[in-house]
């Protein structure tokens, strides 16, 4: 049926001009995330440079650093020191690689906007929609509007729905991430333990450090993967419908979330606990946040089935 056609046509279309505002919606997001990590890199190496000058002068000879040395106070203030200074240097890392990771992304989307001629879309997109309007006043005149409300609304379900797609994706992708970062951090606590309470000695400290790298890189993996999902979070609610809402709000912000004070050579049994519970967290809160798409993903289903067969019903009884 040519009614059918244009439809089908128009839908491809409309999928098209939608990726083109999503993927600027998504552009202007990254470009601040980009920003925000690089003014995190900026303030963090601003306070470890203040930490190591305070650091020169403990070390320096002064009458004070004298006291200090027989009280005990200069060991505790150096150690507190370096301590802030480890904590600092991941943060710098991890906002040097959400950086790097951002910058891939945005350079993605600007190429797949270059390859997208837009103007010639919408004229595509007007003469269809001319077409529709006609073969409808033609042959159901009396209906007409309500046939286009209907068809406008299919397309933006359809919509949806490959937005809610996406998301449920990089929610699985965000998941395993996760289920890696928190079997290398359970790697990481058995060396630590092991460590600690069994001499463990030059082999188990150097194994006990390798784990810990492995598990620096494993966290910002969860960590983009993370911010990923949430950017496609964002285009589900843009996407929702007067009909059908979709609420996300209630999904953690990860930004930062997992390198504040996690690692630290000097009490490194409990500060990887700490960061195990965190994932954990995170995980409850993502498999939490997959199964609300999931039934957001029925309910629209639901829903355009509903669409059509009202639609199908007014065809067969007036076309």
């Amino acid at each position: 049926m040519e009614w059918k056609q244009l439809q089908k046509e128009q839908e491809m279309i409309h999928a098209q001009l939608r990726t083109i505002s999503r993927l600027r919606e998504q552009r202007l997001l990254i470009e601040k995330q980009i920003e925000h990590a690089q003014q995190e890199i900026y303030n963090h190496s601003t306070a470890h440079n203040q930490i190591r000058m305070k650091l020169d002068k403990l070390e320096g000879f002064s009458f004070m650093n004298m006291i200090r040395t027989w009280t005990g106070q200069q060991d505790e203030l150096r150690a507190e020191e370096i301590d802030k200074a480890a904590v600092l240097e991941l943060k710098i890392k991890e906002a040097k690689k959400m950086d790097v990771d951002l910058t891939y992304d945005l350079e993605q989307i600007n190429t797949r906007l270059s390859q997208i001629h837009e103007q010639e879309l919408q004229e595509a997109f007007k003469q269809l929609n001319v077409k529709k309007k006609g073969y409808l006043q033609i042959h159901n005149p009396d209906q007409a509007n309500q046939l286009d409300q209907l068809a406008n609304e299919e397309m933006l379900t359809k919509q949806l729905i490959t937005e809610i797609k996406e998301a449920e994706e990089a929610g699985e992708t965000a998941l395993t991430k996760l289920g890696q970062a928190a079997a290398s951090l359970h790697s990481a606590n058995s060396y630590s333990t092991w460590d600690t309470f069994f001499g463990g000695g030059v082999i188990a400290t150097h194994l006990k450090h390798d784990a810990l790298d492995k598990s620096e890189n494993y966290l910002h993996n969860a960590q983009i993967a993370l911010q990923r999902f949430h950017n496609e979070l964002l285009d589900v609610q843009d996407m929702s419908t007067k009909s059908l809402p979709v609420e996300t709000d209630g999904f953690v912000k990860f930004a930062d979330y997992f390198f504040d004070d996690i690692f630290s050579a000097w009490s490194v049994h409990s500060k990887i606990s700490t960061a195990r519970e965190q994932v954990s967290r995170v995980q409850d809160d993502v498999h939490n946040t997959i199964w609300h798409l999931q039934d957001k993903h029925n309910k629209a289903d639901d829903y355009l089935q509903s669409l059509q067969k009202e639609k199908e019903a007014i065809f067969q009884t007036s076309i």
